[in-house]
């Protein structure tokens, strides 16, 4: 009798000694490698100083959840989902809605996050956002209107340069109508199809830009502008999927057709599971000892500077020799929710199963 293709997780024991909220399962990697995970998640106040741990923790998130019910290869995520096999570095992600620092409607003001360690500068990511404007064509030529003023800007996806249109004239596929895409973000606004218009036609222009990327016209490439999640099928993750060609794709028949599961190709990349918009993907992971400055997101004189709460996660392994490991859990996500006002952590835990790892301990230190 042959072995099942997909094994039981040997991770048999997971002990919790923390405040936190865990949870495992178990992943799969590149060549069918099999791995047991466990997320440790945090959910702290947002607020001046250090974060301080909340009265209620969230659950993980299990899985993305996008804004609407638009097919997947075009539907932004309101949330991304946390059980993943792993994360190289560290996303920052901040959701919910942007108001000026002044209290008072503007027509365009920049938005800033910049984390440094001691005196080095770590990441430093920027957006402008703009009350509602329009694209107007009179003649075949496309003018843009001033922003109205605003007292708040929702972090979507939908608000920024992008979108998708029908291919004019082409045949329905097996899979329906054929659709044109903006690659880094099929979701937004201003990638029209001109010729659909008419000569006299007003498009809904982005509220977000880059400031180095001013939005003047429809149809150019512009970068991915905003700060929350982006959604697996988009350009900037889908870069590192790998090669999904024909040989793949013969390959993976046949091992359907044995019973095992279909694998990644060779040339996948990890970086595929970093969601976070790629200008908020730090080079490496953040320690926990980071200071975070937010400016032009939330009203208040002076910018919103906290410092993360210098948590260390750590797990003690027990193998099925009865040999004893300690580790580190990298902290590779910090979601910061400013609707809720609450700043979510999670420290990763990957085990190939490889290493008969049947017990874990997971705790946490506070460092000074």
């Amino acid at each position: 009798m042959t072995s099942p293709p997909i094994p039981a997780p040997r991770l048999e024991e997971l002990y919790n000694r923390t405040p936190l909220a865990l949870f495992q399962c178990d992943k799969m990697g590149v060549g069918r490698r099999f791995y047991d995970t466990v997320v440790a998640k945090g959910t702290f106040t947002l607020a001046p100083g250090r974060l301080e741990l909340a009265e209620e923790q969230a659950p993980v998130a299990l899985a993305d959840e996008p804004w609407d019910d638009a097919p997947p290869e075009r539907a932004s995520l309101r949330h991304a989902g946390e059980a993943l096999l792993l994360k190289p570095s560290t996303d920052v992600l901040v959701t919910g809605t942007l108001r000026p620092a002044t209290g008072e409607p503007l027509a365009l003001w920049e938005a800033a996050l910049t984390i440094r360690r001691s005196s080095a500068t770590v990441l430093d990511h920027r957006a402008q956002v703009t009350g509602r404007r329009w694209w107007r064509r009179r003649g075949g030529e496309w003018t843009l209107t001033d922003p109205e003023p605003t007292a708040e800007v929702p972090i979507r996806y939908e608000l920024a340069y992008g979108g998708a249109y029908l291919e004019p004239d082409a045949p329905a596929d097996a899979d329906g109508p054929r659709w044109v895409v903006h690659p880094p973000n099929p979701s937004g606004t201003g990638f029209v199809d001109e010729r659909a218009l008419a000569s006299d036609s007003e498009v809904r222009a982005p509220q977000w830009q880059l400031p180095d990327h001013p939005v003047t016209a429809p149809n150019r490439e512009i970068p991915l502008a905003g700060f929350g999640p982006v959604a697996r099928p988009w350009s900037s993750r889908l870069k590192h999927a790998g090669t999904y060609d024909d040989a793949w794709e013969r390959r993976t028949r046949e091992d359907v057709a044995r019973g095992l599961p279909a694998d990644y190709p060779e040339d996948f990349d990890p970086r595929f599971f970093q969601c976070a918009h790629p200008g908020l993907i730090t080079p490496e992971h953040l320690r926990g000892d980071e200071a975070f400055t937010l400016a032009g997101m939330v009203p208040g004189e002076a910018p919103l500077d906290f410092r993360l709460p210098c948590r260390r996660v750590e797990a003690r392994l027990l193998d099925g020799q009865g040999e004893v490991q300690l580790v580190r859990m990298p902290l590779d996500t910090v979601h910061i929710d400013l609707d809720r006002a609450v700043v979510h952590l999670c420290w990763r835990l990957t085990l190939d199963q490889a290493r008969d790892i049947r017990a874990a301990l997971v705790f946490a230190t506070e460092e000074p």
